[in-house]
């Protein structure tokens, strides 16, 4: 009777538990193979939208500096232009913005780590700034410095009327201060 008992019974097998693993150990590799890539698009976009801020307050730090600038007029002179031997007044070009607000706001760029030679003032077109920077220079309260920067976005060809942006950021202070 003991040889029968034996044949019906099946004996237990203490590695049926570890054959289950093993099979779940490809299934979870697998699943983290499938949302590898999710996670990195998510870092990715991340890191873009935190260089995106940091280039907004690097901005608004370059038209503070700028407008601080301005508003102390250095050369002396009356609101747009400069007086010698700092520039020729002469010249139909030498202003107070031109002389020393341009260069500090790019060198402000430079030193936090953009180019400081793509920033516009105003507007992108140099007619329209010229036609900003006199209206806005003849105010004998106060300053306004408006500095704008492209940007190049990585989208490709889904949307290429958006590739390029302007980031912008204006500062306005008190004259004489």
């Amino acid at each position: 009777m003991k040889d029968v008992w034996h044949s019906v019974v099946p004996k237990p097998r203490p590695n049926s538990r570890v054959g289950a693993r093993r099979r779940e150990h490809g299934q979870s590799l697998l699943e983290f193979a499938l949302i590898l890539p999710v996670l990195f698009l998510l870092l990715v976009g991340v890191v873009f939208i935190a260089q995106g801020f940091n280039l907004q307050m690097v901005l608004y730090g370059a038209a503070y500096e700028g407008a601080r600038i301005w508003a102390k007029n250095p050369a002396g002179g009356d609101n747009i232009h400069c007086t010698p031997p700092a520039c020729d007044p002469n010249s139909g070009t030498a202003r107070n913005f031109e002389q020393y607000v341009a260069p500090s706001v790019r060198q402000y760029l430079t030193t936090n780590g953009f180019d400081g030679s793509r920033a516009f003032f105003f507007a992108e077109d140099r007619r329209t700034a010229e036609n900003f920077l006199a209206i806005i220079g003849n105010n004998p309260q106060s300053v306004r410095v408006t500095v704008l920067y492209p940007i190049e976005l990585p989208i490709g060809n889904f949307a290429s009327a958006y590739r390029r942006v302007l980031v912008s950021a204006s500062c306005t202070l008190k004259r004489g201060a």
